[in-house]
């Protein structure tokens, strides 16, 4: 029994190492240009393909000499084949060449969790003026294409499993893509219109098949929750997907469609497959559907309500409980259960005179929010931290509820005596003898006068340091000239340079237009410029389209370019907290607000310095 144990076991190592290299195979990459001849002045896209896998960050391929390399942005995609889904991602940079000549794009390395990847080269060659290409002709197979009927072969559905919510209440969204004997790739995640709703973010879709009108069907399950920010009825969607149906190539009209709807793959291998198929791009759109977003009720609402909606339960303690003055107790806060977590604000605490507060730390997981608040007693009378205190609205119920928890019972001590600082001055003068030598040196600053400065009589003014200064001066002119120029001509060539001045020119303005609304107090519009200003100087400083900045984007090519990841926690922060006020039934108090100020002028004067 014994050798059979360990046979199996070595059977099971060999498996599991098979498996894992198996895995690591499957994750290639590989780049491509989609052109490979232009002329100056004109602009080429370069993908940076990870195969098996959508988790990959984007390289930081910005130096390639002679090129001016920006990036656009990831594109997540799945194909269909045979039945079989596989993942993928593809990082998009923005390719314009700064003079004529051949370049070497790639191979480039990139290593992530252990793993080293390589991947192959593309080439490039710029000319002054526009050679002639010849021209494609994709009309004659999206003619082809057009004339088989897919209509029952691919399609789409979106539904929500609840028509009627709550403001800022939870509602699952599921889009379904249907595919029936068709190889589909590139697909994309879906989108659909969300006006008056929360940014959609789909998750990696589940695969199974279905049954549907006698038909069996590949289905790609795509889910996702919104929610509503205004009160009213609306129309959500139609949900869209953009993919690539693979269509035959040269093949006879009166067979093209029959050999279509077949099983098309009978070749040796893939290769063989993608040179028999041409891809023809397709956007499929479903049905949208329609909801009603009601008000969280008025009557019985808590004083200390923020927002919340779902179902919760709230844990607190304090750590350590026995302590001296002057040293932390850290309060831990944690929000479990299910609903809207983004509008999960920290409990509020009765009271913390006696305290002296620090600003909290929040970690946002999966159907979790924690929340870290360090105190620190500033004196032994000090018997409890405070009670804290959450409000939420439950919709199933239609009730709002409320979890005390708290106060916590702490022990603090005095902390050690130091001895009484002294003034040590001259020994006091006959006028102070009759005092008591405890007071001597009290409340008293010694004054010690000077002449000013000594100037010689009869001094000329041909031997001042002024009049060698006026000889100088021209000197320093022309120098300050030439660096003048030398900066503009850097301006008009470097763009990633220019890029950067104009980042902190205008988030310098911003700063100072943050100032006035605070003293507003518009917590919407503020926490609106904060969203807009972050956003800007984001895309300017890191040379991205600013429009397209989220927080998973800045959080990646941050951590790419090797930002500390304190730096990157705060740009997260500032992001949550914008939509948050923005989206979100909070009114933050100026304190909040004027200490996310002063988080974005850190994270803007540590950028500055790091000159990323």
């Amino acid at each position: 029994m014994k050798r059979i144990s360990r046979i199996l076991t070595i059977v099971c190592l060999i498996a599991a190492l098979a498996a894992g290299t198996a895995l690591a195979a499957d994750k290639k990459f590989e780049i491509s240009l989609d052109k490979n001849r232009m002329a100056l002045g004109e602009k080429a896209q370069l993908g940076i393909s990870f195969y098996g896998t959508q988790t990959m960050p984007a390289p930081d391929i910005t130096n390639i000499d002679g090129l001016d390399v920006r990036y656009v942005g990831p594109s997540t995609m799945m194909t269909v084949l045979n039945g079989q889904i596989s993942t993928s991602v593809t990082h998009l940079y923005s390719i314009q060449p700064l003079k004529v000549g051949k370049f070497q794009i790639g191979p480039f390395a990139f290593k992530y969790k252990g793993d080293s990847y390589t991947s192959n080269m593309s080439f490039l060659e710029v000319a002054e003026e526009r050679t002639a290409m010849p021209a494609l002709q994709p009309a004659a197979i999206r003619g082809t294409a057009e004339q088989l009927n897919l209509g029952d072969r691919i399609f789409l559905l979106l539904s929500v499993d609840k028509t009627v919510a709550f403001v800022n209440e939870l509602i699952p969204v599921t889009v379904k893509l249907y595919v029936n004997k068709l190889n589909v790739s590139d697909i994309q995640l879906p989108t659909f219109e969300q006006e008056s709703f929360s940014k959609v973010e789909f998750r990696e879709p589940k695969q199974y098949r279905e049954r549907l009108n006698g038909l069996l069907y590949e289905v790609l399950e795509f889910r996702t929750s919104i929610f509503g920010t205004k009160v009213g009825d609306y129309r959500l969607g139609p949900a869209k997907i953009k993919c690539n149906v693979m269509v035959p190539k040269a093949l006879p009209r009166n067979t093209m469609a029959d050999d279509f709807f077949n099983d098309p793959y009978r070749g040796p291998g893939a290769d063989d497959f993608f040179a028999r198929y041409e891809r023809y791009p397709m956007e499929l759109k479903s049905k949208d559907v329609q909801l009603g977003i009601q008000p969280v009720p008025a009557a019985g609402r808590p004083k200390d309500y923020s927002g919340a909606v779902g179902d919760y339960q709230f844990i607190y303690s304090a750590n350590p409980t026995k302590l001296k003055v002057g040293d932390p107790v850290t309060l831990k806060m944690d929000i479990n259960g299910k609903g809207n977590f983004n509008t999960v604000l920290m409990p509020q605490l009765d009271t913390t005179t006696g305290f002296k507060i620090y600003e909290p730390q929040v970690k946002t997981e999966e159907n979790r929010k924690s929340f870290t608040q360090v105190l620190i007693p500033e004196t032994d009378s000090v018997t409890q931290v405070p009670r804290a205190v959450f409000s939420y609205f439950d919709p199933d119920t239609r009730q709002f509820k409320t979890i005390d928890q708290g106060p916590i019972a702490i022990k603090v001590e005095k902390g050690k005596e130091e001895a009484p600082s002294q003034v040590i001055g001259p020994a006091p003068g006959p006028a102070l003898r009759g005092q008591k030598g405890e007071d001597l040196g009290k409340d008293i600053i010694f004054i010690k006068d000077s002449p000013g400065p000594w100037r010689k009589k009869g001094k000329v003014f041909y031997k001042s340091p002024l009049f060698a200064g006026l000889f100088i001066l021209p000197l320093f002119l022309l120098i300050a000239f030439y660096a003048y120029q030398g900066r503009q001509n850097r301006i008009r060539s470097d763009s990633v340079y220019a890029g950067r001045l104009i980042a902190f020119k205008a988030a310098r303005r911003e700063l100072k237009g943050l100032k006035h609304k605070l003293k507003r107090g518009d917590a919407k519009a503020f926490y609106e410029a904060v969203f807009m200003t972050l956003q800007d100087y984001l895309g300017y400083k890191l040379s991205i389209p600013s429009h397209g900045i989220t927080c998973d984007v800045a959080e990646t090519v941050l951590t790419a370019r090797d930002v500390d990841g304190n730096t990157v926690r705060k740009v997260r922060n500032l992001f949550m907290v914008c939509d948050e006020a923005r989206f979100a039934f909070m009114q933050p108090d100026g304190y909040k607000m004027r200490d996310d100020l002063k988080e974005l002028r850190e994270v803007i004067g540590y950028l500055e310095r790091r000159k990323i």
